[in-house]
């Protein structure tokens, strides 16, 4: 597998909002997000997969962006669901898009929150919804993060600042606590443009769909 490598300065400690106890933190990819989206299309379509939140969809718009929000968590199965509707609940099931649909994809934390065999799915799907060069943001909490965590929302305050907003009543925890290796592994189909680790042990992740051939 390709890797476009760079020295990444570990991330800044994420700050806390006392009104709400929210996390925000510094984005070392998001700007480089939008930059590529643009350059693939310059009105490009993006896929959300996060919480429904209009100030996303209003930042986006802002930048030429035209927007298909999927809330991705609210199709994933309980933790405690069993029977034949659990054995067929699939994360893929909104995701019905034609192939090169999108020049982006903004999945924040949603592989996380997936069985490993269904992420491996998911990013199949979301390298045929890209359109070439097309790049996915993710997010993947580390293991301290992994103990009684909901969905939260991603809120875009600037092109290098979020903020994770609680959500108390989307229960999704985290399944996977994914290892650098892992991830690479993951979007093997991709080029990796940029891993940095936040200091709450969250990495953040841009890749690229590749044009490279598939392996045999």
């Amino acid at each position: 597998m390709h890797k476009k490598m760079m020295a990444v300065p570990e991330a800044p400690a994420a700050q806390t909002t006392r009104a709400t106890g929210d996390a925000s933190f510094q984005s070392q990819c998001l700007g480089e997000f939008l930059s590529r989206v643009q350059r693939v299309d310059p009105h490009p379509a993006v896929l959300d997969l996060g919480v429904l939140c209009g100030a996303n969809i209003a930042f986006l718009g802002e930048k030429g962006c035209r927007v298909s929000v999927e809330s991705l968590p609210s199709a994933l199965p309980e933790p405690a669901a069993s029977g034949p509707a659990a054995e067929t609940a699939s994360p893929l099931s909104p995701l019905g898009y034609p192939s090169e649909s999108f020049s982006g994809v903004l999945a924040w934390d949603a592989i996380s929150r997936m069985p490993v065999a269904d992420a491996g799915q998911f990013v199949a799907t979301l390298w045929r919804l890209l359109m070439d060069s097309g790049v996915v943001l993710a997010y993947f909490p580390g293991p301290q993060a992994m103990q009684g965590v909901s969905a939260g929302r991603y809120r875009i305050l600037a092109e290098d600042r979020l903020i994770v907003e609680a959500t108390p009543n989307r229960s999704v925890p985290v399944k996977t606590a994914f290892q650098n290796r892992d991830i690479y592994t993951l979007f093997t189909r991709f080029d990796v443009i940029r891993l940095s680790q936040l200091k709450s042990g969250t990495r953040e992740v841009l890749v690229a769909k590749s044009r490279r051939p598939v392996r045999a």
